[in-house]
């Protein structure tokens, strides 16, 4: 059984390509990150976006954990 730690916490990837288009942040993904080992600003991946349906570069916002439900 696993236990809730506070080490991880919950991020969402927004796309930056329409963010820039639409001045609209749009949340893709959402992911666990434990923040000791990587610093979670600096973390860019890329991923596919549907709404531009391409591969673009997503940057991380940190969510509560009530907002991943």
């Amino acid at each position: 059984m696993a236990r809730a730690t506070k080490k991880r916490s919950f991020f969402s990837l927004f796309c930056t390509v329409c963010k820039e288009k639409q001045g609209k942040q749009r949340e893709n993904y959402k992911i666990l990150i434990n923040t000791q080992n990587q610093n979670p600003k600096e973390l860019e991946l890329r991923k596919f976006c549907p709404a531009c349906r391409k591969h673009a570069i997503h940057k991380t916002k940190q969510i509560s954990r009530a907002q991943n439900k």
